[in-house]
């Protein structure tokens, strides 16, 4: 039986971003589960746990990046939708890598609620028409 509701992942060194994003999300989209991590191997943790539908997630962290991060993430799942951040200037050059890896979308720093909410929404409208679409094709294999 799936979960109820679907799930976000936030993995974000900034404790004031992670805050912003779970408000933000938690106050628009209803019926969501939020989780968050601080870094990467706390956020590869809550993602083996969790499977969520959408991560949130920082390129620049101590330790692990998120480059290295959305790569294991994607390599698990490549059906998850995952969103780039950072509040480094490169986007043209670091939009192209994200893509490259398979991030659904790349959101710079600093953002406001309105571009939060939307790549969010638009991610899990994707991830719930992939799981649909992927239910509809287990259905119809012959047997």
């Amino acid at each position: 039986m799936g979960r109820q509701y679907p799930v976000v992942l936030i993995i974000d060194d900034s404790p004031a971003f992670r805050d912003f994003a779970k408000y933000s999300i938690r106050t628009d989209i209803k019926f969501v589960n939020i989780f968050q991590a601080a870094d990467a191997i706390e956020g590869l943790k809550l993602y083996k746990k969790y499977k969520p539908d959408v991560v949130l997630l920082d390129w620049k962290m101590p330790g692990i990046d998120g480059m290295s991060t959305l790569k294991a993430i994607i390599t698990n799942d490549p059906d998850v939708k995952v969103i780039m951040t950072t509040a480094y200037d490169d986007n043209q050059n670091l939009l192209n890598d994200f893509m490259k890896f398979g991030a659904f979308s790349f959101v710079p720093k600093p953002m406001n609620r309105i571009n939060l909410l939307k790549v969010v929404a638009d991610a899990l409208r994707e991830r719930k028409n992939a799981k649909f679409y992927g239910q509809l094709h287990n259905i119809a294999k012959p047997t």
